[in-house]
């Protein structure tokens, strides 16, 4: 009676590690990656904002040292805590997994070395409207 409860709880316990590891991997990667992303924020501090004049995102594709595209986000609006957030058109971007995104201020000619490089993200086709069969 004593093995059939040890073999009992072991395979219970193999059961369970193994459901934790084969969705472990799923349930991170919905929590932390965006698809097709609008929206971000950064940080910066009041002085350096008031003297910008605007800012740029470059997108890059994993290990790329140069973005594949910028776009001018403007100057849009700072928080009390330093944060601005900022709107972006992610479609002009080619579909690809694990872009990420880097920030750079310009103040007239003068521009900033870029950020360090944002949690990744996906650009992909969107899902189409269920089909009607007729």
């Amino acid at each position: 009676m004593k093995r059939l409860v040890v073999v009992g709880y072991t395979l219970l316990w193999v059961v369970l590690v193994s459901t934790f590891l084969i969705l472990s991997p799923v349930v991170a990667h919905g929590q932390t990656k965006p698809n097709n992303p609008r929206e971000g924020t950064f940080t910066v501090t009041p002085e350096d904002y008031t003297q910008t004049t605007k800012y740029v995102i470059g997108f890059y594709l994993p290990g790329a040292t140069d973005p594949v595209q910028t776009q001018d986000i403007g100057k849009p609006p700072i928080d009390a805590a330093g944060t601005v957030a900022f709107t972006f058109n992610s479609m002009p971007l080619a579909f690809a997994y694990d872009y990420a995104a880097r920030v750079k201020a310009v103040a007239g000619t003068i521009e900033s070395p870029w950020s360090d490089l944002s949690n990744p993200f996906d650009r992909t086709p969107g899902k189409p409207g269920k089909p009607a069969i007729k």
